[in-house]
C-alpha cells in the first residue's frame, strides 16, 4: 500500500473517532454527562442510530475545519474532487448527475415513473392540456449536458454522436409522439461544434456545467427559429435591441461544488465570451417585459449570463434580440422539473397575454430534477387534455 493511501486511511478513521472522543471530553469539561453514552442506552435501531448521526453532524466544529483539512489532504494525494465533479481532459470538468444521467439506462427501464416522482411526459402533457385550454402553445426545450456535446472532452475513447444523447433522443420520440412541441438543440448543438472546433472556440464552459456565451446564442437562435415555424414569433422591431460581445471572467461552478478549499490558488478562472443585449434606443441592459407574449420558465442555463455577470447575455436576452421584442420569465436553478411551475401556479397573472410558454430544462433532470416531475395543476376543475405539434 502506498505510503498516501495509508495517510488518508489513518486520517479517516481519526476523523471517525476523533468527533465523539473530542466532543464527549468536552462535555465531561463543562461538567454534562457525555452524550455518545445514550448510545449504550437505547435500542441500536436505524432511527436511534439516524438521530445519533445527525446530532454529531450538528456538532460543527468538526464540519467547519476538519472536513476541509481532510479534503484538502485527499486532493493533493489522489486528485478527488469529491461526488459532485469528474476530471475530464486537458483541464475539463464535469458535473457526475449529468454524466449519470447519460450511461444509465432511459428512466422508463433504470427508475420507471412512481406516482411520487411523476412521469416527464404526462407532466409536460398536462401542462401543455392547461396552456391550449388558455390559448397558449407549449415549446419544450430540453439543454443539452457538457458531456452529451463534449463526450472527448470527458474521455478520450468517446466521440461525439447522436448515440451519446441516446435517452433524451428517446425522450424526444415520446415527445413527438404524444404531440409535444419540441427543440431538438441536441442536433443543433452537435452540428455547430463542427464550426466552433475549427476556429478554435467552445460550446461550453471548460470547468462549469453551463454553455458560453456562443452556446447561449445558437440556443436562442435555434428557439427564435422554432417559434418562427409555429407561427409563434411575436410583433417585431428589428431596431429595438443591439448586441455586443463582451468578456467576463468566471470560476467553474463544477470546481466550486468540489467545496476544496483554497480554489482560488488551485482552479484558475475562465475569460469568456458573451453575447450581451442592451436597448438600442436608450443603452440601457435587457429587462424582461411581464406583458410579452412569450413566457420562459427555466433554470440555470437560462440564470447563467442573464441575471449574474455580466448580465443580459444569456440566452433569453438574446432570444428577444432574436425575436425583436421582449420576454418574460420565472428562472429556478435546478428547479426547472418542478420547481418553475409551482411559481407560475402562484403567479397565474403573468400567463395574460401570452401565445407561447418556453419551458427549458437540462437534460439530466429528467432523472435528477429537484422535487422530481410532480403533477401540478394551474387551474383546478379544468384539466383539459388537449395535443398538438411535433417535431422541431
Amino acid at each position: 500500500m502506498r505510503i498516501a493511501d495509508i495517510a488518508l486511511t489513518v486520517l479517516f478513521l481519526g476523523m471517525i473517532f476523533i468527533v465523539p472522543i473530542t466532543r464527549a471530553a468536552l462535555e465531561i469539561r463543562a461538567d454534562e454527562s457525555p452524550q455518545i453514552l445514550e448510545l449504550f442506552g437505547q435500542a441500536p435501531t436505524e432511527e436511534n442510530l439516524r438521530a445519533f448521526e445527525n446530532d454529531l453532524e450538528e456538532y460543527s466544529f468538526f464540519e467547519d475545519w476538519m472536513r476541509p483539512v481532510y479534503q484538502t489532504a485527499n486532493y493533493f494525494a489522489t486528485r478527488e474532487l469529491g461526488s459532485k465533479a469528474l476530471y475530464g481532459q486537458n483541464g475539463w470538468f464535469f458535473y457526475t448527475p449529468g454524466v449519470r444521467y447519460l450511461v444509465e439506462p432511459y428512466f422508463r427501464i433504470s427508475e420507471p415513473p412512481s406516482s411520487q416522482n411523476g412521469d416527464p411526459i404526462a407532466v409536460m402533457k398536462q401542462l401543455q392540456g392547461e396552456l391550449a385550454a388558455k390559448g397558449i402553445r407549449l415549446l419544450v426545450v430540453p439543454v443539452p449536458g457538457k458531456a452529451s456535446i463534449y463526450p472527448d472532452r470527458l474521455s478520450s475513447t468517446a466521440a461525439p454522436s447522436e448515440d451519446v444523447f441516446e435517452n433524451t433522443r428517446l425522450l424526444m420520440e415520446e415527445m413527438k409522439a404524444a404531440g409535444i412541441e419540441y427543440v431538438n438543440l441536441h442536433d443543433a448543438l452537435l452540428e455547430a461544434r463542427k464550426d466552433a472546433d475549427a476556429r478554435g472556440e467552445a460550446l461550453y464552459m471548460e470547468a462549469d456545467t453551463h454553455w458560453t456565451g456562443l452556446g447561449a446564442k445558437l440556443a436562442a437562435e435555434a428557439v427564435a427559429k422554432r417559434l418562427e415555424e409555429m407561427g409563434l414569433k411575436a410583433p417585431a422591431d428589428p431596431g429595438r435591441y443591439v448586441r455586443h460581445k463582451v468578456s467576463v471572467e468566471r470560476r467553474g461552478d463544477v470546481q466550486e461544488m468540489t467545496r476544496i478549499p483554497l480554489q482560488e490558488e488551485l482552479f484558475a478562472t475562465q475569460i469568456v465570451d458573451v453575447f450581451q443585449v442592451r436597448d438600442a434606443r436608450t443603452g440601457e441592459l435587457y429587462e424582461d417585459e411581464r406583458a410579452s407574449q412569450v413566457l420562459v420558465l427555466g433554470d440555470s442555463f437560462s440564470r447563467v449570463f442573464q441575471t449574474d455577470a455580466p448580465e443580459a447575455a444569456g440566452w433569453i436576452a438574446n432570444l428577444a434580440y432574436e425575436l425583436g421584442s421582449p420576454v418574460a420569465s420565472i428562472v429556478n436553478d435546478g428547479g426547472a422539473s418542478t420547481l418553475v411551475r409551482r411559481q407560475l401556479a402562484m403567479d397565474l397573472e403573468i400567463l395574460e397575454n401570452k401565445k407561447v410558454v418556453v419551458w427549458e430544462f437540462v437534460e439530466r433532470d429528467v432523472r435528477f430534477g429537484a422535487s422530481g416531475w410532480t403533477p401540478i395543476v394551474l387551474y383546478p376543475g379544468n384539466e383539459t387534455k388537449t395535443g398538438g405539434g411535433g417535431d422541431s
